[in-house]
């Protein structure tokens, strides 16, 4: 009969890997500071804007744009299943950098219609 080894693979023990689950979980659980200190995009008049472009099969795309209109863009694409939201900390550092930053809910994500079709690059490019 073959004995086993019970020593664990590349010193990780199944302990160590349900606490480092329960403490992922636990932080994904929190707010997070970033998206907290947010502020909403404003016009000329420093009205509050939701923003959407509808592309040709109707669909409504939710972006945010904020910063001076005149500076540089940096563009945020997120991947699935997150939305614009998850850039806000990053959307805070470079607009007090000065940029100008936007970031969109893709189909289907976020605050965008809800889509069964269309999530592949070709939809997206058209």
């Amino acid at each position: 009969m073959n004995e086993r080894s019970t020593a664990p693979a590349f010193g990780i023990t199944r302990r160590d890997i349900i606490l480092s689950s329960g403490i992922a979980v636990a932080a994904m659980a929190l707010p997070r500071q970033g998206a907290a200190a947010t502020q909403p995009s404003a016009n000329q008049s420093g009205n509050e804007i939701m923003s959407f472009v509808k592309t040709q099969d109707g669909t409504e795309i939710y972006y945010k744009d904020w910063g001076p209109k005149d500076a540089q863009p940096i563009v945020f694409h997120h991947g699935w299943p997150l939305s614009s939201d998850d850039w806000d900390g990053q959307m805070m550092y470079f607009l007090e950098k000065g940029y100008r930053v936007i970031a969109h809910d893709r189909r289907g994500h976020g605050r965008s219609t809800q889509t069964w079709t269309g999530n592949e690059m070709d939809t997206y490019a058209a």
